[in-house]
């Protein structure tokens, strides 16, 4: 199933405005902060979305996180702060999962944090990826393969769903396999109901893989 550009954004913009995050504005420092939702510093952040031309040229996610003030450098928001959040938005730092460099918005929270993000730099994984955006582009911001001359461009733009674990900090990457996987884990009653809805393909598949993501995050 592809999904073009604009489609996707109003997608994704829709579920953030579905999903008002509580988490107090501020840095957090670790994931354990922001399990407990107690970010360490009370220092406002600026956030910013990358262009498409800034994403093809260099890759890494949608948004940069910057500072004001000399007291937050920049690697500490490169490499250090796991997420920051402006008192609307979550914004998790990929860096800390090796899905490159910059920030995305969590889109959905609970005991799991949802978001889409690029391309993994674990070899096994982005291979994996890789394969898949050839045949399947339902959360890619690029129509069609990558192959040719503008095979990094089009690399750097792909976006993949992903969870973490707030409990282990464990990621996960939202395909078919690992949301079977997550659910088998945690309520195989879950699982059957999951495959039989897939089984009937009358919910788009954005929709259904969001829906077991809120059932899990509704699990005790």
């Amino acid at each position: 199933m592809k999904i073009k550009l604009l489609a996707l954004i109003l997608f994704l913009v829709n579920i953030l405005a579905l999903n008002a995050q509580d988490f107090p504005k501020g840095i957090y420092m670790s994931i354990d902060e922001v399990q407990n939702k107690e970010p360490s510093l009370a220092y406002t952040l600026l956030s910013e979305r990358r262009t498409i031309g800034e994403i093809k040229m260099s890759g890494g996610n949608d948004y940069r996180i910057s500072s004001t003030t000399k007291l937050i450098s920049k690697k500490d928001i490169k490499k250090n702060i796991a997420a920051y959040s402006n008192g609307d938005t979550l914004f998790l730092n990929c860096f800390k999962y090796n899905i490159q460099l910059h920030y995305t918005p969590v889109l959905k929270h609970g005991r799991y944090l949802f978001f889409v993000a690029g391309i993994s730099q674990d070899e096994n994984m982005y291979n994996y990826q890789i394969q898949e955006s050839e045949t399947s582009t339902f959360w890619s911001k690029v129509g069609g393969g990558i192959g040719g001359a503008i095979y990094g461009a089009k690399v750097a733009q792909l976006r993949f769903p992903y969870l973490v674990d707030l409990e282990s900090n464990e990621l996960t990457y939202l395909n078919d396999f690992g949301l079977e996987e997550l659910l088998a884990k945690n309520s195989l009653a879950l699982l059957k109901r999951y495959r039989e809805e897939k089984n009937r393909n009358d919910i788009p598949k954005s929709q259904l893989v969001l829906k077991y993501v809120d059932k899990l995050n509704e699990l005790e």
